[in-house]
């Protein structure tokens, strides 16, 4: 009955409310993982990845610049170049003997062009930069020991540099010097210009004590020769030999001398 109904037992406090939020809340955990992940992933291509394989940076100018300040930064540097000198040793001068002592082969670059010069080969060059200067030698058992520095700077019209190499050779002959100039970006191995090698050739002479080298040089190439046709050679004696019988054999038989045959007298003479 309507009476005897008592009061309603109280209910916990927030029991109600804790339910609504416990429903809610999940959705809301996941947008939040979800968020985290997208973020960690646009910061891990950003930053190049270091789980890719490759450094930050890879691929990219020296620097990090970017490819276009890059192309700008190398035309800049080669409108920079000027024209220089380049002035080395006469070849005339460098007396090579096999064996002997490494004669000295100098190379200088001038800031500034002229075109008088103390006797010594000279010829316009590339300056402005960066510049290395390389000897490269061939033939003959030639050898170029570098006495400096590949690079040094010739930067303004005042400044000037200095190549110095020991040259050798261990056999008589000819031998090949050529020299290359190269421009390079800053302290970087990029070229900005390298210009065609200058070539020069130089006799190497046989000691003092062999004067006589060309003849033991000439019968060694015979004997070569020799030993290369020695069938043809055998061919040639054989029918040389064959020729000098065929024409002794050819040739007409001597008669006998006048009055030595008496056979016809005798049988004709009357008794």
């Amino acid at each position: 009955m309507a009476g005897r109904e008592g009061p309603e037992p109280p209910h916990a406090p927030g029991s109600a409310p804790s339910r609504g939020l416990g429903s809610g809340c999940f959705p809301w955990t996941a947008l939040a993982v979800l968020i985290a992940l997208v973020s960690g992933l646009f910061l891990f291509l950003g930053g190049g990845g270091a789980g890719n394989g490759r450094p930050p940076g890879s691929g990219q100018p020296p620097g990090g610049i970017g490819q276009k300040t890059y192309v700008d930064e190398i035309d800049e540097a080669r409108q920079q170049l000027f024209k220089g000198e380049l002035v080395r040793t006469s070849t005339k001068s460098l007396h090579l003997v096999a064996g002997g002592d490494p004669q000295p082969f100098r190379a200088q670059i001038l800031g500034s062009w002229s075109s008088h010069g103390p006797g010594e080969p000279h010829a316009s060059t590339v300056a402005g930069a960066q510049i290395g200067v390389r000897l490269h030698c061939s033939g003959a058992q030639v050898r170029c020991t570098p006495l400096s520095s590949e690079r040094q700077n010739v930067i303004s019209k005042t400044d000037k540099a200095t190549w110095l190499w020991d040259v050798s050779a261990k056999k008589a002959g000819t031998v090949t010097l050529s020299v290359t100039v190269t421009a390079y970006y800053r302290d970087s191995d990029t070229v900005l210009l390298e210009q065609p090698p200058t070539t020069a050739h130089v006799e190497v002479a046989a000691p003092p004590g062999d004067r006589f080298a060309w003849v033991t040089q000439a019968w060694r190439w015979i004997s070569d020769a020799i030993t290369s046709l020695g069938g043809l050679a055998v061919s040639l004696t054989g029918v040389i030999t064959l020729a000098v019988i065929i024409g002794r054999r050819m040739s007409p038989a001597t008669g006998p001398e006048p009055g030595n045959d008496n056979t016809d007298a005798d049988s004709n003479t009357p008794s």
